[in-house]
């Protein structure tokens, strides 16, 4: 049998596995957040960090960010300047430039409308990123309709397709 607890037992005391009770005691460290301690200096805590196992690594990481003075990611892009751009201005034009030009729409052309994953982005005649058309010759890419169709101007994959379908119908 376990003794019984004195005035110092915390209330956290329970009956054990034997049938006695035991005593939980915790430890008063304070779990608090840094911020949240009294007496918190950021500058006391980071010295006190510096002196583990990596302190003279991390103490000679600060004092180089301290000497470099600028954010360590800015020399990894370079700045451009960019001409301003007149957001109505380009709506005007895009929703002008609508319809493709007459030259591409003849009528001794096979337009058809098709799935681009299906048969674009499949094909190696397919341009590469980030031009979008098709360098088979007189094939063409007239426009994007939806997000995932092209109205396409001659394409014998695409006529091919048609022609065994209506075959195996």
């Amino acid at each position: 049998m376990t003794e019984p607890a004195d005035d110092s037992t915390p209330s956290d005391a329970g009956p054990d596995r034997d049938g006695g009770t035991s005593i939980v005691r915790y430890d008063e460290t304070d779990v608090r957040a840094p911020d949240e301690r009294e007496g918190h200096t950021g500058e006391a805590d980071r010295e006190r960090d510096r002196s583990g196992p990596l302190g003279d690594l991390a103490a000679a990481i600060d004092a180089e960010n301290e000497r470099s003075g600028g954010d360590a990611f800015d020399e990894l892009f370079e700045r451009e300047d960019v001409a301003e751009i007149d957001s109505d201005r380009l709506w005007d034009r895009i929703e002008s430039d609508g319809s493709a030009p007459d030259d591409l729409l003849g009528d001794d052309r096979e337009i058809r409308e098709i799935e681009k994953q299906s048969y674009c982005h499949q094909c190696e005649h397919f341009a590469a990123p980030p031009t979008v058309g098709c360098t088979r010759e007189g094939t063409a890419i007239l426009e994007m309709p939806t997000r995932e169709t092209f109205r396409v101007a001659d394409c014998p994959i695409v006529l091919e397709d048609e022609e065994l379908e209506r075959r195996y119908e």
